[in-house]
Formats: C-alpha cells, structure tokens, sequence
C-alpha cells in the first residue's frame, strides 16, 4: 500500500459537518482517491448504510480498496464520476441521499514525476488521470493546431497573452516532438518575460500545466455531464457537496443551479478553507466548498 505522498483531506470537517450523513444513508463519492474523506464518511455509517467510492485513476482506486476493505459496506470502482448512475443500479438503489466530489488533483498524482502533472519534475508529458485513456499532453502538444492550444489556455488556464507560447510549441514540434515535462516547461521559459521574477514564472508553468490536463481529463465535460444526472438521482432533500479549485468550475455548476428547478445552493455562499487551513496546507488555498439540495 502507498503510505507516501498520500492527498491530505481538503475541508474534512466542513464536508463532513454540511453532509450531514445518516447511519442508513446511500452516499456517493465520485472521486474517492486515496480515502481522506472516506474514512470520515464510512465512520457515520452503520451496516444499513451504502457507500460507493468512484475514481478513474487505478492506483488511487486500488489503494482505497485495500484501505476499506474490511467495512461491509464499502463499494470502490474503477470509472468517471460521471458514470456513478451505473453503480446506483448495480446496487438495486434508484436515488442517492448524499453525493460528494472532489475535483482537485491529488498531491499522489502532482508528487509523482511519472504522471507529469507536475513542472516541478522531470517525467513524460502524460497528465492522465486514466492511465487508459487514448490522449495524453503528449499528444495534445504535439498534434493539436495553434488554434485549439491558444483556447486551451485561453479557457483552462486564463492565459490572455498565449500567442507566443504557442507560436513556440507550434516551431519545437516541427524540430523534434515534445516529450517531458521539461521540454514543455522551457517553452514557457523563452515565451514570456519574467522580470527575474520566479513565483511568476511558477504561477505561468501552473496555468500551462492546469489547463492541458484539464484538456487530456475532459474535466469540464465530465462536469457538465454530472450535473444533470445529479438532479435526476438525487432523492428528496439529498445533500451534494462540491470542491472546487478553478473558478470555470464553479461557474458551471453556480449556471446549473441557477438554472434548476429542483437544486439549490444552502447555505447560498460558498465555504472557503479556514486560515489555519490555508497555511497548513498550500494546496487548499483555491479551494471553494458547495453545497447543494434538493428541493
């Protein structure tokens, strides 16, 4: 089992506190990684109760299944979270009464040069959270036209002035492919100027980094594929809680639940991570929590 790098819980006990789970309650969680929550979760639940744990990267999913292995009623699957009506009826269930997603990249995933989430190492341009999956940043980098790669960081990585970047890539490629992390990061090197300024320069590798995964996951999609099904499955007065950590995604959803008949938010402001949690844990820094419910 991994006992390194492991994800710390974001926001553990205001999930906890405004899911509200009851000992009998049918709960899913569309992104169960490497267990923080489910731990928590599992605890409010007695053998009345189901859980099903989704996430589409295997290790995460295996890690957990080894972790929970011993509740009796702890289910984990290897899939999008998008496709969690599959494992309802797998289970005889027709609604859910909690829901949980947690949309951020795991620190197993970003510490791991192997999976080139990170410009912090050196490691091959993959970014798949679904090892299985057909494109990778790879592919993305060095096939994708000018046009698709300046919307790509125009809409997922909020780079206004990405001309250059891309007039970069576009030159490399065409010399030789792009294979590592570090081929990409010295793109973004020549592509703007820094002032000697390193924390913007990080901030620019973040943004690059972010929004080619974003492209090779189909996060957005995967979303906006969920959030009707939500609505659908949810049983009266379900609770949903939502972490976010790019502002599109909250967006998406704040357009969904504006929209809809039967959801809405409650408390209506999003909960932000405590100062003591911001300091402890830099990665929570972006994080928004949601809460929704059924009408």
């Amino acid at each position: 089992m991994i006992e390194k790098n492991i994800h710390i819980p974001i926001m553990l006990d205001e999930v906890i506190t405004h899911l509200d789970i009851q000992k009998n309650d049918c709960i899913i969680e569309g992104t169960a990684g490497f267990g923080g929550h489910t731990n928590e979760i599992l605890k409010q639940l007695d053998k009345t109760g189901l859980y099903i744990g989704i996430d589409q990267d295997q290790t995460a999913i295996n890690h957990s299944k080894e972790k929970f292995n011993s509740s009796p009623f702890a289910n984990h699957y290897h899939d999008n979270f998008s496709n969690f009506e599959t494992y309802l009826k797998k289970h005889k269930q027709t609604n859910f009464n909690k829901f949980f997603l947690d949309l951020g990249i795991s620190s197993y995933q970003i510490d791991e040069a192997y999976r080139g989430f990170s410009h912090r190492f050196d490691g091959p341009l993959d970014m798949r959270m679904n090892t299985n999956s057909p494109i990778n940043a790879k592919t993305i980098l060095n096939t994708y036209s000018e046009e698709s790669l300046s919307n790509i960081f125009y809409y997922y990585g909020e780079l206004r002035h990405n001309k250059k970047l891309v007039e970069n890539i576009i030159h490399n490629r065409k010399k030789s492919p792009l294979e590592t992390t570090t081929d990409l990061r010295n793109i973004i090197k020549k592509s703007y100027f820094f002032h000697n300024k390193r924390s913007l320069f990080m901030k620019t590798c973040s943004q690059v980094f972010q929004a080619i995964r974003i492209e090779v996951n189909q996060e957005f999609k995967h979303i906006e594929e969920t959030l009707p099904k939500l609505e659908s499955y949810a049983s009266n007065e379900a609770i949903i809680a939502i972490l976010t950590f790019h502002s599109c995604e909250d967006r998406l959803i704040k357009k969904f639940i504006k929209q809809s008949k039967t959801l809405e938010f409650n408390p209506k402001s999003v909960i932000k991570p405590s100062k003591i949690e911001r300091t402890n844990n830099s990665r929570s820094r972006s994080a928004k929590c949601r809460i929704i419910k059924k009408k």
